[in-house]
């Protein structure tokens, strides 16, 4: 790895027994601390007592765990907002019995010394993942990429492109709640992604999340308030987890013929336009030409915070006094500009919440108070109110028409 990193490594003999979940061991695990070297934090070696062969003699199956960031290991900042913390998940990690069991097969966790917010992620950050599997290709068995949910599916999918005949398994996952949560998510994601890497032959990028593995360029986040927050809309899941874990082996890629290649070039000046009845042509996009804005966002309203020029661009608009208002990828859940310190960034600028709105209701509910002559303010308030039932309203008992001079009363 190019940046510093902290690594964990977890040693239990394992059974190659494909995906079936084995039995708790009981003695406790030792821990001891290895001493720094260059750019790197200090280990943390948890061993089983049962040393490093299985039962049956062979050496333990081995997973790379590279962890980049997201919701799984963020916790909450000053202002109530969820932020990364260095350390924290990876401690976590360490600590997991589960991991320990005979069966598991050895995990290193890589965590990047930068631990980022997903909706931050870019295509420099997609190659230092491909990176890392390519250097460490031949030293594991199989991958797995902890990672913020927003854009996963984005990564899923960059990296089955540029991971060339892939002969391991490469499984993405996280959490829709933090670590820390008593209910959360993520203790499961991760012990099953470890798991399926590290004893299943998969030759192909999955992402895992709650009770299914897809397929990684298939996948997509559909509900930004729900564990079953991913799904494979045009294709049937890879496996499914119950009791235990039952495999379409006949969707499964085939293995690969020729040798692994990594290809990092990606080109990430790409225009992405969502066609809308009304849509003129390139010209409209032009600063003076815009009236208003609705910005597709990732999970509960978040996008490239550490991206100042787009910061800068929005905060035009507002001085402007152009609305503009933000609404999810996600077909489920609702915009939380607040949830994530991303999205409070946003918030900062002036962007509006739309709340559970579709982009569609959006669209046309923002051209609807442009065209009826609201100014900035009128218009955010305005977004807060269901006026034909096309929004979940929050403010209970308010008063929604204060300030508003009796217009929004008549709309």
């Amino acid at each position: 790895m190019s940046s510093s990193t902290a690594a964990v490594v977890l040693v239990g003999p394992v059974s190659m027994q494909l995906c079936s979940f084995p039995a708790m061991d009981s003695p406790d695990a030792t821990k001891n601390r290895q001493n720094p070297v260059d750019g790197i934090l200090p280990s943390l070696i948890v061993s089983h007592p049962g040393g490093a062969l299985g039962k049956h003699g062979r050496e333990n199956s081995k997973v790379l765990m590279i962890y980049t960031g997201g919701t799984v290991g963020m916790q909450p900042g000053g202002d109530g907002s969820l932020r990364p913390v260095p350390g924290f998940l990876t401690e976590k990690i360490s600590l997991l019995e589960e991991l320990k069991r005979p069966g598991m097969p050895d995990c290193t966790v890589i965590e990047w010394e930068e631990l980022i917010d997903s909706s931050d992620v870019t295509p420099e950050h997609w190659a230092k993942m491909a990176q890392s599997i390519e250097v460490n290709y031949y030293d594991y068995d199989g991958f797995v990429i902890v990672h913020g949910t927003d854009t996963m599916a984005y990564t899923a999918a960059a990296l089955s492109f540029m991971l060339s005949n892939l002969a391991k398994t490469v499984v993405l996952t996280g959490s829709i709640l933090p670590f820390g949560e008593p209910h959360s998510d993520a203790r499961r994601n991760i012990i099953v992604s470890t798991l399926i890497a590290g004893v299943c032959n998969i030759p192909e990028v999955c992402v895992f999340f709650n009770t299914y593995l897809l397929r990684g360029c298939r996948s997509v986040k559909v509900d930004s308030g729900s564990i079953a927050a991913f799904e494979s809309p045009n294709f049937p899941p890879l496996a499914t987890l119950g009791v235990g874990i039952h495999f379409n082996h006949h969707l499964l890629m085939p293995a690969p013929k020729g040798r692994f290649q990594v290809h990092t070039n990606m080109e990430n000046s790409i225009l992405v336009l969502r066609m809308v009845p009304g849509f003129a042509d390139l010209e409209s996009l032009r600063e003076s030409a815009v009236k208003g804005v609705v910005l597709s966002l990732y999970g509960t309203g978040n996008a490239p915070a550490k991206q100042q020029k787009f910061i800068d661009w929005l905060k035009r608009f507002n001085e402007r006094g152009i609305a503009v208002v933000a609404v999810s990828q996600c077909l489920k859940g609702q915009v939380e500009l607040n949830a994530y310190a991303v999205g409070s960034r946003l918030l900062s600028v002036g962007v509006i919440s739309a709340g559970d709105m579709t982009v569609e209701a959006a669209v046309t509910k923002l051209s609807y108070l442009l065209g009826r002559g609201m100014t900035l303010p009128q218009i955010s308030r305005a977004f807060e109110m269901s006026l034909r039932g096309e929004v979940t309203e929050t403010n209970g008992d308010e008063d929604i028409f204060r300030g508003f001079a009796g217009v929004v009363s008549k709309l």
